[in-house]
């Protein structure tokens, strides 16, 4: 089994384990202090903290629960306390999800958890303090002694530092500060998670790419030898119609050609490149082979797989036309029942073995390659069977799912159609 890399956007070679490792180092890199949304959520959560307290508040005094309560307690403190929580925690949101409790630094960064708990709390009580005044100016926390003009000095109260200090140090880090942290920690390892499926979903999409390549890269070879095999065969008799054959070819390889890297395409074009594989065949059969089509005008712009339809029609020529001395047939036909687009490929020759069990028809490479291609797009969502009737005719039916949408061409031009594609 041969190992594939993959390309980038820029051609360079890349690997897939290199890529989610960038993709994981970069997962901390959205935390930071200039993503508004922490800001807004940060604010969000303290305000409604806010007013929960204080209707709580006024719930307890105005149930008789309690003394007469000061406007201070229910409004001003909560509320400067809060905004103050609102302001700091985004910094310990940013540095927690930055900077995680992890193997192998867990116990080091627990250590520093700790510290930086500790001047959380130094942080809000200084800014507690410092807004003291702007609030209630007879604040004794405070002594304001104006020394020269434009300037001031400022004194602490340094027993009332201590004691608030002491007070909200214990409620500060297991009310506000560790919760903070958790939260910062369920984010980034949520935010990780969706960037692994992420990353999984487009390495197995690139996976599923290479593998539907590599099949039609089977698909094309084979029905390319089969072509000149019937060139070569029809040389010896008639040189003229062998030189048509090998236009329609050219024909059919411009069109193949021009496809390259698509995987979908319209159901008109891809009935376009049968009719052009089936004039070739016809230079071969002559009027042994009789074609219909029978599809409606709704159905020519529903997109599917490129490819899908000539080694169907191939199989039906190799294992049934070509047994017939005359009358061959083979129908083509599409249909739209609810959401699903059904296909049909029959032929009135032969499809079964002397012993009446299905023949190679069921195995060859057209076939089973257009199984799994269909498997790789569309899951269980599609289905193939194939019908051996009393007659000796042999019936291939492919059902798609299909929905309308807008999609770009590999020119960049968008094309209105109706995708006979839908994948989870």
């Amino acid at each position: 089994m041969s190992m594939h890399s993959y390309r980038s956007a820029s051609g360079t070679p890349t690997h897939p384990g290199k890529e989610i490792g960038e993709a994981m180092a970069g997962v901390t890199a959205k935390f930071t202090l200039k993503n508004w949304r922490i800001w807004v959520a940060s604010f969000g959560f303290f305000w409604t903290l806010f007013v929960c307290g204080v209707i709580s508040m006024y719930s307890f005094k105005y149930a008789g629960g309690g003394s007469e309560l000061m406007q201070e307690e229910i409004l001003t403190l909560p509320l400067i306390q809060d905004t103050i929580f609102a302001i700091l925690a985004p910094f310990v949101f940013v540095i927690a999800a930055r900077h995680p409790v992890q193997y192998p630094a867990r116990i080091r960064r627990s250590f520093l958890y700790f510290g930086g708990g500790v001047l959380f709390t130094i942080a809000h009580v200084l800014i507690r303090l410092l807004s003291y005044p702007a609030w209630n100016p007879q604040a004794k926390a405070y002594q304001w002694s104006l020394i020269n003009w434009g300037t001031f000095h400022l004194s602490i109260y340094w027993p009332a530092l201590k004691r608030i200090f002491l007070w909200n140090l214990v409620e500060d880090i297991f009310a506000i500060y560790l919760p903070v942290i958790v939260i910062a920690h369920a984010v980034l390892y949520y935010t990780r998670y969706r960037e692994r499926e992420v990353r999984t979903a487009h390495l197995q999409a690139q996976l599923s790419d290479a593998k539907l390549l590599a099949l039609k890269s089977q698909l094309q070879p084979h029905f390319l030898f089969n072509t000149l095999h019937s060139i070569s065969s029809l040389m010896l008799r008639d040189v003229h119609a062998a030189d048509t054959m090998i236009a329609r070819l050219s024909d059919l390889l411009r069109m193949s050609l021009e496809d390259e890297g698509q995987h979908l395409t319209s159901l008109k074009r891809e009935l376009d490149f049968t009719q052009a594989y089936l004039d070739i065949e016809r230079i071969r059969f002559g009027e042994r082979l009789t074609v219909i089509f029978d599809v409606p005008p709704e159905a020519l712009d529903i997109l599917v797989p490129h490819f899908l339809l000539q080694p169907l029609v191939e199989n039906s020529i190799k294992h049934g036309i070509s047994k017939r001395s005359s009358g061959g047939e083979i129908f083509v036909g599409a249909r739209i029942a609810r959401d699903a687009l059904r296909l049909t490929v029959r032929d009135n020759g032969s499809g079964r073995t002397p012993t009446g069990t299905p023949g190679p028809l069921n195995s060859g490479i057209g076939l089973r390659g257009t199984r799994e291609r269909l498997r790789t797009l569309y899951g269980d969502d599609q289905q193939l069977e194939i019908n051996f009737w009393a007659d000796g005719s042999v019936e291939v039916t492919i059902s798609l799912p299909f929905r309308r949408q807008l999609r770009l061409t590999s020119h960049g031009s968008r094309v209105e159609g109706v995708v006979a594609f839908e994948q989870s």
